[in-house]
């Protein structure tokens, strides 16, 4: 399995106040934004994924510290299992791709994303 991008994750109640001020300080742009069904709001400025919504639809994701960019989703959660890890929440559609959530030996919890066509083409392309 190989990790394209790793993403930070921020927290927010209003992503356009967070979304805004992180550009224009990191000088990074928006790559990524979309609303999931759950209600919640994402934006990827730079290396940073900033997940916005209100308490009640954060709280099952305010444990996920990071997001991983994956080629292969399946063979990423072969490896999970393998490591021990306990599946949270997936694999599911999203509107980026397919994504798993884990919590990894020792408690660290973890988004694994394996990007779609469409989500490579705005975020500039697949790496060779």
């Amino acid at each position: 399995m190989r990790i394209f991008r790793t993403y930070a994750r921020v927290y927010a109640a209003d992503l356009d106040a967070v979304v805004g001020p992180l550009a224009a300080l990191s000088g990074e742009p928006v790559t990524s934004r979309f609303a999931m069904p759950n209600g919640l709001e994402l934006a990827a400025v730079g290396r940073v994924l900033v997940v916005a919504g209100d308490d009640a639809t954060l709280e099952p994701y305010r444990a996920t510290s990071a997001t991983l960019i994956v080629d292969d989703l399946d063979e990423c959660r072969l490896l999970l299992d393998r490591e021990g890890a306990a599946l949270v929440r997936g694999p599911q559609d999203v509107p980026t791709g397919r994504n798993l959530t884990a919590r990894l030996p020792g408690g660290a919890q973890v988004e694994y994303v394996e990007w779609d066509d469409a989500q490579w083409e705005r975020a500039g392309g697949r790496p060779a």
